[in-house]
């Protein structure tokens, strides 16, 4: 657990990054992990802070892709918390799937598919809220809620002025430590995912928060995107 900024702190769950906010009056997770272990890894957490379970109010999904949200049915039991996603995302969850197809050959979806349902399994997930973007919610201050398709059809981000701090999800990502936005191959829509990249450094970020790979800091670094 690494703390980003007073507050905020960083949860690695098999490679891809929960981020879970702590404010004295309540918690909120962004994204759940890998079923199984993404909620077994943010409930210790929440116990390391000397915090009870039932104080999550809010759990914030960037994407319905299962590392992103295969731990919200189990958090919800847990806690009883909110969770939240975009229409599209919201659709896509309460089946029980991805919002995208994945690219490649016959083979290669296939193989994908077998794998993700072996490491990484979903469940119908009903979500509580839908968020709409531009909407701010009571959380560090005022959190918006920033539309960034690309990488899925309706992908969230997250941003915090306060801290010039983005929550990005899968909209960009820190693999080998260098934030980029991710190949094409992953995404749904490349050319939209990178008109959302330059809306997003439009924002004036300082801070990023990726769904995988390290924290990014530094505003000459987020310019040369």
């Amino acid at each position: 657990m690494i703390e980003i900024v007073p507050g905020v702190y960083q949860l690695d769950n098999r490679l891809v990054n929960l981020y879970l906010i702590a404010e004295p009056d309540a918690l909120t997770l962004i994204d759940t992990g890998v079923a199984g272990s993404g909620a077994k890894l943010a409930l210790r957490a929440i116990a390391q802070l000397n915090r009870r379970p039932e104080e999550l109010r809010r759990i914030l999904i960037t994407h319905a892709d299962p590392d992103h949200y295969g731990s919200a049915n189990a958090l919800r039991q847990a806690t009883g918390a909110r969770v939240c996603a975009s229409a599209g995302e919201a659709a896509a969850m309460a089946r029980g799937v991805m919002s995208r197809e994945i690219r490649g050959s016959a083979l290669a979806r296939g193989a994908f598919s077998a794998l993700s349902r072996l490491i990484m399994p979903t469940e119908p997930t009903p979500v509580d809220e839908i968020l709409v973007p531009g909407q701010v919610l009571p959380i560090l201050g005022g959190l918006t809620v920033v539309s960034s398709p690309g990488h899925t059809p309706d992908h969230l981000s997250f941003y915090v002025p306060a801290f010039k701090l983005l929550f990005a999800g899968d909209s960009l990502d820190a693999l080998g430590g260098k934030l980029r936005f991710a190949d094409r191959s992953v995404n749904w829509d490349y050319a939209r995912g990178l008109q959302s990249v330059r809306e997003q450094v439009a924002l004036g970020l300082e801070i990023v928060a990726v769904g995988h790979g390290p924290v990014t800091r530094g505003a000459d670094v987020l310019r040369n995107l």
